[in-house]
């Protein structure tokens, strides 16, 4: 298996893993993908595999595309200046998964990160799927902040019944 950057002609593979990403978060999900959103994610690793601040990386197994990775990076904090890489969109195909590829896609970032000086490596996740806690906790990865969500007619009804 070895690690690559995406090209052109991975991108409706990437698509696809996206949307299995998609399906195995859905119960976690609070936002509905708008339409065309699967369109502007195309879009979005097209324009990534050409530039030099994201990375578009594949996990290959012979001729087949068996996992990925997105990052970009960022200024994450509004008071610092320190930049970050985001990961994001590390799927591994199923029938791959417990193999190596996801660290090997991870260490592809890291090594993209330290090449640039970029001295943080940040991720989101749902904190209900605990294989993937329990994935990026084995790296060294550790909760900093936690996202909480509420729907406005729930939390209206809440406070006025307060």
């Amino acid at each position: 298996m070895k690690v690559r950057r995406a090209t052109a002609a991975d991108v409706p593979r990437l698509v696809g893993f996206f949307a299995e990403l998609d399906r195995m978060q859905r119960e976690w999900r609070v936002f509905t993908p708008r339409p065309g959103f699967y369109d502007e994610v195309g879009a979005k690793y097209r324009e990534a595999i050409a530039r030099e601040d994201q990375l578009v990386v594949v996990a290959q197994e012979d001729d087949e595309v068996v996992g990925m990775a997105y990052a970009e990076a960022r200024t994450p904090s509004r008071f610092s200046d320190e930049r970050s890489l985001e990961l994001s969109g590390v799927v591994v195909r199923s029938d791959f998964r417990g193999q190596g590829v996801g660290r090997a896609l991870v260490a592809d970032a890291a090594r993209f990160a330290t090449e640039r000086g970029i001295p943080w490596v940040e991720l989101k996740t749902f904190s209900p799927n605990q294989g993937a806690m329990e994935f990026w906790e084995s790296l060294g990865f550790t909760p900093r902040v936690v996202q909480m969500t509420s729907s406005s007619a729930a939390l209206a009804g809440r406070l006025r019944d307060a």
